[in-house]
């Protein structure tokens, strides 16, 4: 038994080494591809089941409970399913509902023959000398004619009451004017020889309701040189005057600060007692500043006093530049300046001046664009001007202007495929004017500019949110604001050789960008209260579209208090889309003003712009 015993130890022996000298022979190669069919067969099963279950599984995390340290930190399934109808467009989708229709007071205006599917109004300047060639004689016959012929449009006038060359002969021999052109308007016999045409043009006002404004032309005369030709005319009765202009005036003619305001005044009276019923659709062309430069100093702190009297008058406002779309931020305008997050403020609409001033006529002007030299010798390249009229037009928007001059034959030929401008023309056309009870959206532009402190006087609030040399201002919208902790994101240069796109005017020293997006993993967004309760009070089906840059790949939803939305897998390609989520919520946070989450679980998002359309009309 031991003989055996001590034989099969033996051939054991013989038989490791044997294996010892193969498995020493053998090359590495042979032991990589063991060791991973062994150990790393189950990993790439749970891999590949993953991948395969990758359409079915949810593609977003949802608030969870705090888990057990202790145990795998996989993620957990969670209740935001992926949803295949949200869909998603190139660049921005301003498609609407299909009830939104114009207001009866709001609409597009163009001196300049455009698309007439989205120009509301045509824009006319009535020279004082043409239709009032001898005292108390009056023709209108060719603005009654052009005002037949196109009765299905309306109509923007502007009297040529301000300047030497517009001035009939009979009216410059009663009158003063300035050296370079502008009627002495500071004098009580510019009332009284203007005073009969002013009541003509009353009547005619009340003959023709499709004339939607009139606006009220005073000071800035200026030609230079020949009467005869329009292309010298520097002055458009826009109540100011240019530095060397004022200077002459104050030293040769008496203008004091106190002179303008109680002159300005009684012009004013003139218009609005003659017109009564019908002073809201009067337009006084300026409420900002009356000049520059260090002498303008006290005339332009009456500025304030002069609009409120004219608004006390019931007579409406016509803003001349909001191309330059973060410039208009005075309380005269109905401007709100608040603390906001990341050391931002926020730029708000005062609701209830927006509801004092809603049926008046409440205008701007968005005519700096097209290939034209004077185009570009203020705002810079033709490259710039599709994020312009973006820009300046939502602004417009928030500041609830509801007609809006533009260039119509400009326009007409625009087109990006991103800002998709003729698209945003047809948009623009059904949403000024609106009101909470009527209107087809609610909006915010999302991102940061900067605004120098002198625009801001009227906010001490402006001096807690500072940055760049001015004042951070985040997102600005209407009926929809957002807070959220998030990043400036996209960079818009705005470089000095391509003239600061015209954002001279409100841009702090040495700043040459502002940002287009804000940057984050959650959105906050509020909803306008009393919006909310008009349109919301028992539910509202609405779409929510989200501009974003698509920057990173991330699933991305909705919640409002009354549930979720399904989610979307963006790709990361960095394209500017639209994805548009369909809810249904009463949007009634008011405890915290969270009416509206956005939410990214894998990385911050880029957003641009949120839009919401309400269903039901």
């Amino acid at each position: 038994m031991k003989k055996i015993k001590t034989i099969l130890f033996a051939l054991f022996l013989c038989a490791f080494i044997i294996l010892l000298v193969i498995s020493l022979l053998l090359p590495d190669r042979f032991y990589q591809q063991l060791s991973e069919n062994l150990f790393s067969s189950n990993t790439e099963k749970k891999v590949e089941v993953a991948g395969n279950d990758k359409a079915k599984r949810p593609q977003a995390s949802a608030p969870q409970a705090k888990t057990d340290t202790s145990q795998s930190k996989q993620p957990k399934p969670t209740s935001i399913q992926p949803d295949a109808s949200i869909q998603v467009v190139s660049g921005f989708d301003w498609r609407l509902p299909s009830y939104a229709q114009r207001s009866d007071l709001s609409g597009l205006i163009s001196e300049t023959r455009g698309a007439e599917e989205y120009i509301r109004a045509d824009f006319h300047m009535v020279r004082w000398d043409k239709t009032n060639p001898q005292q108390n004689q009056f023709d209108f016959s060719e603005l009654e004619s052009q005002l037949r012929n196109r009765s299905q449009q309306q109509v923007l006038l502007r009297l040529e009451t301000y300047g030497k060359c517009e001035a009939p002969d009979w009216a410059l021999r009663q009158l003063e004017v300035t050296p370079r052109g502008t009627i002495i308007f500071w004098r009580d016999s510019y009332i009284k020889v203007l005073k009969p045409y002013v009541r003509e043009i009353a009547k005619l006002v009340n003959q023709y309701p499709q004339i939607v404004g009139v606006q009220i032309g005073i000071s800035d005369g200026q030609y230079r040189v020949d009467c005869t030709k329009f292309s010298q005319k520097d002055g458009w009765g826009e109540f100011n005057l240019k530095p060397d202009e004022l200077r002459d005036a104050q030293n040769q003619y008496g203008l004091t600060p106190e002179i303008l305001e109680s002159s300005t005044k009684r012009i004013i009276d003139l218009y609005a007692d003659e017109f009564g019923g019908a002073a809201s659709k009067l337009v006084f062309n300026n409420f900002d500043q009356f000049s520059w430069q260090d002498i303008a100093i006290p005339y332009n702190a009456k500025m304030s006093s002069i609009a409120n009297y004219a608004l006390s008058r019931g007579i409406g406002n016509r803003d001349g530049q909001i191309e330059h779309w973060m410039r208009y931020t005075n309380k005269v305008y109905g401007m709100q300046l608040k603390l906001s997050n990341n050391g931002t403020c926020s730029l708000d609409m005062n609701e209830q001046v927006a509801k004092q001033y809603a049926n008046r006529y409440w205008g701007t002007e968005n005519e700096e664009f097209g290939d034209y030299y004077w185009v570009r010798d203020t705002y810079g390249g033709i490259n710039n001007q599709a994020h312009r009229f973006f820009a300046s037009s939502l602004r417009a928007l928030q500041m609830r202007r509801n007609y809006m001059t533009i260039h119509g034959e400009a326009m007409q030929k625009a087109a990006d495929p991103v800002y998709k401008t003729q698209d945003f023309l047809r948009y623009l056309d059904k949403t000024l004017g609106k009101q909470p009870f009527d209107t087809p959206d609610a909006f915010v532009l999302l991102g940061e500019r900067y605004v120098a402190n002198f625009r801001l006087k009227e906010f001490p609030e402006h001096k807690q949110c500072q940055s760049q040399g001015g004042a951070a201002i985040r997102s600005y919208g209407r009926w929809i604001t957002e807070e959220s902790d998030s990043k400036p994101a996209m960079r818009i240069s705005l470089p000095v050789d391509d003239k600061r796109w015209g954002q001279g005017f409100y841009l702090p020293r040495n700043v040459d960008y502002e940002y287009a997006a804000r940057s984050s993993k959650q959105f906050s967004f509020n909803l306008n209260d009393e919006l909310t309760r008009i349109r919301c009070a028992s539910g509202c089906n609405v779409e929510v579209k989200v501009s974003y840059k698509d920057d990173t790949v991330s699933n991305l939803w909705l919640e409002t208090p009354d549930g979720a939305s399904g989610s979307l897998r963006t790709t990361g390609d960095n394209r500017i889309k639209t994805a548009t989520f369909k809810i249904r919520s009463k949007f009634n946070n008011e405890t915290t003003n969270q009416d509206l989450l956005l939410k990214s679980d894998a990385a911050p998002i880029s957003a641009i712009l949120l839009r919401i359309n309400f269903l039901d009309s």
